[in-house]
């Protein structure tokens, strides 16, 4: 209950803050004896003008700020003592350095605030044993220090999650590019593998270039499926209208439609498979992507391409290893290639590694713990 209400009043603020207006109202100014003689309409309704300041302390910080500090004044030259609605000074100050628009009116706000609390205790000198100028200087200066810096430490809170916020949105908008990045590069690399091959076939063997060219337009409705599922997320589409992502549940197909195109590639699982975090099971599936479309770019003429999944107690291994002979860079000069395998698989605390193979070939090793 307490977590919804402070959902709502953040959402909320001039609602939020009318019903904060209404308890201190109820608490601070309604109490009052007005049918004694002693100046208690007057208290009443210097303390009603203070908190019809609060619902709006929000939405204006520093115009509700410099309004109550208006009113103080007013009652300093008027009255003789405080009233209960002075509370309300501590709360703007406190509004006006959390949600001000910046250090220097939150610095200017505490320092007023700091000389109308020392004006106040010499102007309201209570000239009593219990307590002297000097004593209520101190306490009112205490109070408004600890308004001051309880709305400091407000500010930084908020703008801390604030620089949360555009991190994982920053994060995401890194992870949309990966996706689309393994998605165009796969399927292109696939279809322009398959289209030389139908165009070399297309004479002398009619069957093959035919199957050639139906493996190109199903990597091309599958590359748009993903793309659009992606391209839905930017768009903020609603969840149930998106398609899952693929993960190892479909690595057998990612196999499959590269052995189509020609290159002897294969799948072997080793342990009992389980359950992996989404992200953790989407990123493994991105790594054999890539790993086998670097293959079909780079690795030249090719015997073996070997894929093995191994589960593991505490870990989950990926390898993609060829006996190819061309050179694999690091990066397909978009800024993603193994420098991007590499980051996808270090946000879920694992390894990977990637080099030549001592018999020739390559080898990629992604490991999720």
């Amino acid at each position: 209950m307490v977590s919804r209400f402070a959902g709502w009043y953040e959402e909320h603020p001039l609602a939020g803050d009318a019903v904060l207006a209404a308890v201190l109202l109820l608490a601070f100014a309604l109490p009052a004896d007005l049918s004694a003689d002693t100046g208690a309409a007057g208290d009443l309704a210097f303390s009603a003008a203070l908190i019809a300041c609060v619902p709006f302390r929000r939405l204006a910080p520093v115009a509700v700020f410099a309004a109550v500090s208006v009113i103080c004044l007013v009652q300093l030259a008027v009255l003789d003592h405080i009233v209960a609605g002075d509370a309300v000074a501590l709360i703007a100050l406190y509004t006006v350095v959390a949600y001000g628009p910046g250090r220097l009116v939150a610095a200017a706000a505490t320092a007023c605030m700091v000389a109308g609390a020392v004006l106040a205790a010499v102007r309201w000198d209570p000239q009593t044993e219990q307590a002297s100028t000097l004593d209520v200087a101190f306490s009112t200066v205490a109070s408004t220090l600890l308004a001051a810096s309880l709305g400091a430490w407000q500010r930084s809170r908020r703008d801390r999650l604030a620089a949360l916020e555009e991190r994982g949105a920053a994060l995401e908008r890194a992870r949309i590019a990966r996706e689309l990045h393994d998605i165009v590069a796969h399927s292109l690399s696939v279809m322009v593998v398959q289209a030389d091959g139908a165009a070399a076939a297309a004479e002398q063997r009619p069957d093959a270039a035919s199957a050639a060219l139906r493996t190109i337009a199903d990597t091309g409705r599958d590359a748009l499926g993903q793309m659009r599922r992606l391209l839905g997320v930017l768009r903020e589409e609603r969840e149930a209208d998106r398609a899952p992502q693929p993960g190892l549940a479909q690595l057998d197909a990612l196999v499959a439609q590269v052995a189509g195109t020609g290159l002897p590639a294969h799948l072997s699982v080793q342990g009992e498979p389980r359950p992996l975090e989404p992200a953790a099971d989407v990123a493994l599936y991105r790594v054999a992507q890539e790993a086998l479309t670097n293959v079909l770019k780079h690795a030249g003429a090719v015997r073996r391409v070997d894929v093995e999944l191994r589960y593991r107690a505490d870990t989950v291994e990926l390898a993609v290893r060829d006996d190819g002979e061309g050179s694999r860079s690091a990066s397909d000069g978009l800024g993603h290639g193994l420098v991007g395998m590499r980051e996808r698989v270090e946000l879920h605390d694992g390894t990977l590694d990637a080099g030549p193979r001592d018999g020739g070939g390559f080898e990629v090793r992604a490991v999720i713990r």
